[in-house]
């Protein structure tokens, strides 16, 4: 639950092209006193011996403090974070964890005067060496690379107090709001924020608000020095567990932010909407070059969707993404730098180049749809990496960051994206749906729920030709084929690959099922086509797939699905199970048994049906023709009628389905020399 106190307080935002250098002094904000001195330490944390957050932690957080200053430098903006840590290790463990300090920051921003104590049982001090400060790359899940800061905590011991500070830095330009962070990877006890916006010099009176998502902070107050302030106490540690919403959907934050009223909602998307609909249609200038290239890109398209693709298509060949992986910084550094200075671009102006910002990718698109008889417009949606508002009630765009394209169909309006080359025309990103969207309107916003794509539309099918022999090896083609999100998901991995590093990732994941397999006829079809499933081919030979028991072999029959890990292994659940997108697999798998060898147990485990989020469909039959071959058919259907959020009370029933698929695809079949 939500709620919203607010304060009469002085806020501008200025942008560097409304200023001259003269037209302000420089802003000095003296550092917080405990930012010069450190702050006392009672004696209360002193002979802390366990800890109060969690009873099982090794180590906890006694204290966060950050002072927030918005400063104006010379012709830019600042915000300034002045951190404050102490904490507390309690054993061993604690002593590992803690040791290494990891400051992540970003290129909009930096870490500075890092500064660091260790207090030991004895009383003894050891400071940090600020020599041993490094800035490094650390890479992490998903190939994810992040900038921190890094230290080595001197003496840490058993029973040590560690106290350490930094100045983090921030130039993103949206200094209307300022996110409030009250996690870190230990329980702590208490954090504070302290926040000090421009002087009233600097613009008009606004207010300030606080929305906290997650949790119950202190109400907004007036504190010593002009500091407003804000807390939050009793926080638990960060915990990653599989298939959990984003952050901001389940961890302790606020948002705080300026305005001089607090508008009416549907006022103010209605205004939202005329803006986003007026902007659009003005850049919208088709000329013969695009009336031509519409008509011939829509050539055979019958329906509205196909014209859709058509168009989807056309627009992602001729214009590269500016944010795409095979741009260069070079191309992109020229690209910006031939932007116009004072306006957007035009669609005849998009139309003439070869990268395009994924807005104009969008106007382009516009222009095209507009010249073969469609309705289109921008959309303006949510995305799932943002908190869930009910934009009904909230009247900001900080949560409706992303553009999506609408096209009238009959008495409603069909979304999808442009500007993501791997996805299917047609479709939304994973992260878009089940989402808010406001279609732009000369009037009137049109509020209404992205839509959810069916399980059908992210298939992955698999179809295998295999022969079993007596030695237990199995041999034999198959065929892959990925549609919708989960090709989208593929075709990221692979695009900016060439041949050989894709025959080698198919290799890998080959092998990852099948030890010491061999992998021939390696083909990966359609990476940059998403117009059409992206498909793999390839020989499989693996070496002692069966296991051989005197005259008889004990096999898996679901060949491809026996060694799949389980998403879910821990015993309890903190957070709701939020599933990407929905999606279906389907196997048919024909295998080949040795001469002389028949089934010795016909039993299947067979299908089962969990309800309104899929069913599980397993057949195995024996069929008889010039040799003896056991047919498998396996569907695996998630995410049906849009269920793809939990609670975790649902838990322990949603891990019991996926036991439960994994118990059916690891049965095994026995096979006996007659």
């Amino acid at each position: 639950m939500r709620c919203l106190f607010r304060i009469n307080f002085i806020f501008a935002v200025l942008f560097a092209s409304c200023l001259a250098p003269s037209s302000f002094a420089q802003q000095r904000t003296v550092a917080p006193p405990e930012f010069i001195d450190w702050l006392p330490v009672p004696d209360s944390d002193r002979q802390l011996k366990s800890p109060i957050v969690e009873k099982d932690a090794a180590a906890e957080v006694l204290l966060w403090r950050v002072h927030v200053v918005d400063e104006y430098l010379s012709v830019d903006l600042q915000r300034v974070l002045y951190h404050y840590v102490r904490l507390k290790v309690f054993d061993a463990k604690g002593k590992d964890n803690v040791g290494t300090v990891e400051l992540p920051f970003t290129d909009k921003g930096g870490i500075l005067d890092v500064a660091g104590r260790t207090i030991k049982l004895d009383g003894s001090i050891i400071e940090l060496d600020r020599k041993t400060v490094y800035k490094r790359d650390l890479v992490r899940a998903g190939g994810r690379k992040v900038k921190v800061v890094s230290f080595a905590m001197p003496g840490v011991e058993d029973g040590a107090i560690l106290e350490y500070r930094w100045k983090q830095t921030q130039n993103d330009n949206r200094f209307r709001y300022l996110r409030l962070n009250f996690t870190r990877d230990l329980p702590i006890q208490k954090v504070t924020y302290f926040m000090k916006p421009l002087a009233g010099d600097f613009g008009p009176a606004e207010k300030m608000y606080i929305f906290p998502f997650n949790c119950k902070p202190t109400p907004l107050q007036q504190g010593n020095g002009g500091w407003t302030e804000t807390s939050l106490t009793n926080i638990q540690a960060d915990r990653d567990e599989p298939y959990a919403p984003s952050d901001a959907n389940v961890k302790p934050w606020a948002l705080l932010f300026y305005r001089q009223a607090n508008p009416d909602p549907q006022k103010y998307w209605n205004e939202e909407a005329k803006t986003a609909y007026n902007d659009f249609k003005g850049l919208l200038k088709p000329d013969a070059q695009q009336k031509t290239a519409a008509t011939q890109a829509v050539a055979g398209a019958g329906t509205d969707s196909e014209k859709i693709a058509a168009l989807t298509m056309y627009v992602r060949k001729h214009l590269r993404n500016l944010f795409d992986e095979d741009v260069t910084e070079a191309e992109r550094d020229d690209f910006i730098k031939k932007l116009p200075r004072n306006r957007q671009r035009t669609s005849a102006e998009i139309f003439k180049g070869e990268i395009a910002l994924p807005y104009e990718m969008n106007v382009l698109f516009g222009a095209l749809a507009s010249q073969v008889g469609l309705d289109v417009r921008p959309a303006l949606i949510a995305n799932q990496s943002e908190i869930r508002v009910d934009l009904r009630s909230f009247a900001d765009r900080y949560f409706v960051d992303d553009v999506a394209m609408a096209v009238k169909a009959g008495d409603s309006w069909r979304l999808f994206n442009v500007d993501r080359r791997h996805l299917r025309p047609g479709m939304l990103p994973a992260e878009e749906e089940g989402t808010f969207a406001i279609v732009s309107d000369p009037k009137t916003a049109i509020l209404m729920p992205s839509p959810v794509s069916s399980p059908e539309t992210s298939a992955e099918t698999r179809s295998a030709k295999l022969k079993l022999l007596s030695s237990g090896s199995l041999m034999g083609d198959v065929t892959e084929a990925y549609t919708g999100h989960r090709a989208e998901d593929y075709r990221l991995e692979l695009s900016d690959q060439s041949q050989a590093q894709r025959e080698q990732w198919v290799r890998d994941r080959i092998v990852r099922m099948f030890p010491d397999a061999e992998i021939a006829g390696i083909k990966v079809e359609s990476v940059d086509d998403a117009s059409k499933p992206l498909e793999i081919v390839y020989h499989l030979n693996a070496p002692l797939f069966a296991q051989v028991t005197g005259n008889r072999l004990f096999l898996h029959p679901n060949v491809f699905k026996a060694s799949q890990r389980i998403p879910f292994s821990a015993s309890e659940r903190r957070y709701p199970i939020q599933f990407p997108y929905a999606w279906q697999e389907i196997d048919r798998i024909q295998i080949e048994l040795p001469d002389g060898f028949e089934l010795e147990s016909p039993d299947s485990p067979g299908s089962f049906d969990f309800g309104a989020p899929g069913e599980y469909k397993l057949s195995m039959k024996i069929q008889k023709s010039t040799s003896t071959e056991l047919v498998v058919s396996r569907e695996f259907t998630f995410g049906a009628k849009e269920q793809l959020m939990f609670g975790p009370e649902f838990y322990p029933a949603l891990k019991k389905i996926f036991d439960e698929v994994q118990l059916r695809d690891r049965h095994m079949l026995s096979i006996k020399r007659n």
